[in-house]
């Protein structure tokens, strides 16, 4: 009964959130009279209501007011730290969760590298959107006039990487929006290159940036190459574990499909 109900609930979308019992039927190709008998306990128990116009289905408040409590009761932390590790073990690097506060990003959560030589972590350290690979994550797929906001502002420059030119600063976020990873080579710190993935919540919008950092001695092409490709998977197992479908993670494809990416 579960599992019916599971399938029954999977086909309703922000694009459908009304269905018919006969259409119901026909998705799941299962007889009109076994679903409608489904749909009734399922909306006797909350989880969905009937238009008593229409009879068409849609979800319940019941269900919503679950899904709610569940999700204030996740720590992104939490969630994340199992795929943060695994980023580490894979890359034999630091990785870091990082977070939007206003116009900055904050690191949350902090894995150190395997190597001798290593990167400090600064968890609970503040960072500048700009010129960072998880903060140009966090910006890329903000809102226009969230961005505008951010770029109106002197674009300082930590060092002589640095991006503080607006309209390079902008090419960046959109080259960061189309290979769907960020990159910051010495561009905060002298000694940090970076690559970052994008967090999703449940619905499809950046919460926070997974990142990989390495010193630039470590820094070739082929280890390049195995940064990129595990930062976007445990990015996209972090937002599937919060909820966010594959539709809203198919920047995820870019690179484990073959496609070339800019990251040389």
């Amino acid at each position: 009964m579960l599992r019916k109900a599971n399938a029954i609930l999977s086909l309703f979308t922000p694009d459908t959130p009304e269905l018919a019992v006969v259409e119901i039927a026909a998705l799941l190709k299962r007889p009109r009279s076994t679903v409608y008998r489904i749909l009734g306990s399922m909306a006797e128990a909350g989880f969905l209501d009937q238009d008593p116009n229409t009879g068409r289905y849609r979800v319940g408040m019941h269900l919503a007011t679950l899904g709610e409590l569940a999700r204030q009761s996740t720590s992104l932390q939490r969630v994340v730290h199992p795929m943060l590790l695994q980023l580490s073990e894979t890359t034999e690097e630091m990785s870091t969760l990082m977070v939007p506060n206003d116009d900055e990003g904050v690191t949350v959560d902090v894995i150190e590298s395997f190597h001798p030589l290593k990167i400090p972590g600064h968890l609970g350290g503040r960072f500048p959107l700009h010129a960072t690979a998880g903060g140009k994550v966090l910006l890329a797929w903000r809102p226009p006039q969230e961005i505008e906001r951010v770029l109106k502002q002197p674009l300082q420059a930590p060092t002589s990487r640095t991006i503080t030119s607006r309209s390079k600063l902008l090419q960046e976020l959109e080259t960061t929006r189309r290979q769907g990873y960020g990159v910051s080579r010495g561009e905060w710190l002298e000694d940090v290159f970076a690559v970052a993935a994008p967090v999703r919540d449940h619905r499809g919008r950046v919460v926070a940036a997974l990142a990989v950092a390495s010193p630039p001695s470590r820094w070739k092409p082929s280890h390049v190459k195995t940064m990129v490709a595990a930062v976007l998977k445990s990015g996209l197992e972090a937002s599937r574990a919060l909820g966010a479908g594959d539709r809203r993670s198919n920047w995820a494809g870019k690179f484990v499909s073959g496609r070339r990416s800019s990251w040389r």
